[in-house]
């Protein structure tokens, strides 16, 4: 006879290994260790060196991971990590590993540091650039047509050569491939860039103005594009100018990278990221007000040197740069090299494309006011709206922790100071000269014995005498 206990208890293993297993989540992110050192040199990883204890490591490991299962979709040869630099100092070491978390792109040795926004997408792209080539080939009409229609918010590059020469041939005897393969060597992470041999692939006025040449054409927008003027050594100073859409969205990532290689004046609108495409919103009006005068500034040449127009998700940049607290929307002119800035007098809401077009003609010619800049009474200020700013926001969207942060050292240097103000500090002469006191306590003792022997030697010798 069977018991029953001994069909039991084998259904209920059974039965747990089938929900432990089906509870366990596969993960795309290789969890490293100290032999990483010796596999970092072959083939592509994208690591994150991270610690435990780290607030912003934790908030970034499910955005980690969802960018791990997105290129994993897309078999992408990358292959995804994370390195507890705790318990692995030695491998932190090495790579000098300074702040947390530190994100490496590495290519066959070569190490490419991500320094931009946080973000799937945004790390997905920079990923497929450094694992692709760095000039890319366009083949077909349907691909560039792809390219063209995304140009909006991704420009690139195109080495057009008619001729069809070697490999070989083109980096011997083109001066200007060779300076479009140093720019794409430097900048292949961030833009995109293409040869083209085909001139039935290009549409029908670009074939116009590249003619039988040899050209560099930069694609900004679907009907938009830049042919380089072939200057001795410009080559990357002009693919920095013409490297960013016509409206990006600018961040405290790039911010820096956009001015710095645009060479402009930055035109900053502030707009709710979410609205910005409602056209029925405040700010799906202004957001498409700015994107028309984006468009109108390209036939305008001096707008088009000097402004680099853009869009803010929210208002903290802006309120940061003014040291004030703006409405949204609102538009902002910041001169980024000198923290210069110019405000319109326009409500927001007033603005058309045409009255802002004067307004930035107004900047060029020196005719609004400027606000801001680097002296130090303004640095003074900006410290003072920092550290005051960062108090509120952490009062108000952390309360509890924000008070415990600063209300328990307060409350000790309190108690320190109520008792430091309050001790007694009065000592008696007791407690400072016990010794002098208590010779002073001998010496009477000491003079009546002298006196009594004095009266009996006095004595004696009277009787002696007698």
């Amino acid at each position: 006879m069977v018991h029953f206990d001994s069909l039991f208890k084998p259904f209920i293993a059974f039965c747990f290994l089938c929900v432990t297993s089906s509870t366990k989540i596969h993960s795309n992110v290789v969890e490293m260790n100290e032999r990483f050192l010796e596999v970092k040199d072959e083939g592509l990883w994208f690591v994150m060196f991270y610690a435990p204890w780290c607030a912003h490591c934790k908030k970034m490991m499910p955005v980690w991971e969802h960018m791990a299962h997105a290129l994993a979709d897309k078999n992408s040869p990358v292959r995804i990590g994370k390195l507890d630099c705790t318990r692995f100092s030695s491998v932190s070491s090495a790579l000098r590993i300074s702040g947390y978390p530190t994100i490496i792109f590495f290519r066959n040795g070569v190490q490419l540091h991500y320094e931009g926004e946080r973000s799937k997408n945004e790390m997905a792209k920079f990923v497929e650039k450094c694992s692709g080539p760095m000039v890319g080939k366009i083949d077909t009409s349907a691909k560039f047509t792809e390219l063209r229609q995304n140009s909006e918010n991704e420009p690139f590059f195109v080495f057009f050569d008619p001729a069809q020469r070697a490999e070989e041939e083109k980096s011997s005897e083109s001066e200007l491939w060779h300076q479009f393969e140093k720019a794409s060597e430097a900048l292949f992470t961030e833009i995109r860039f293409f040869e083209l041999h085909n001139r039935g692939i290009l549409s029908e006025k670009m074939e116009e103005l590249a003619a039988n040449a040899t050209k560099i054409i930069a694609v900004r927008d679907t009907d938009y594009w830049t042919i380089f003027a072939d200057e001795k050594d410009a080559l990357k100073k002009w693919v920095g100018q013409n490297r960013w859409p016509f409206l990006p969205q600018v961040n405290a990532a790039n911010i820096l990278a956009i001015a710095d290689s645009t060479k402009k004046l930055l035109v900053l609108g502030s707009v709710h990221a979410l609205d910005r495409l409602n056209s029925s919103t405040e700010s799906g009006k202004f957001f498409d007000m700015i994107k028309r005068t984006s468009i109108e500034a390209r036939t305008d040449d001096e707008i088009e040197r000097h402004f680099q127009f853009g869009w803010l998700d929210g208002a903290q940049i802006a309120n940061s740069v003014v040291m004030d607290t703006l409405p949204m929307p609102n538009l902002v002119v910041l001169n980024y090299s000198s923290y210069e800035y110019y405000l319109c007098e326009d409500q927001p809401m007033q603005m058309t494309v045409d009255s802002l077009l004067l307004f930035l003609h107004n900047v060029r010619q020196g005719q609004v006011v400027t606000h801001g800049g680097r002296a130090w009474i303004t640095r003074l200020r900006r410290m003072a709206y920092e550290i005051t700013s960062n108090v509120y926001d952490m009062f108000q969207h952390q309360p509890i922790l924000t008070v415990c942060l600063f209300g328990v050292p307060l409350a000790f240097f309190s108690i320190i100071t109520y008792s430091i103000c309050s001790a007694d500090f009065s000592v008696e002469r007791e407690e400072i000269y016990p010794d002098e006191e208590e010779d002073d306590e001998d010496l009477p003792l000491d003079g009546l014995d002298n006196s009594s022997n004095s009266q009996n030697l006095s004595i004696d010798g009277s009787k002696k005498a007698d």
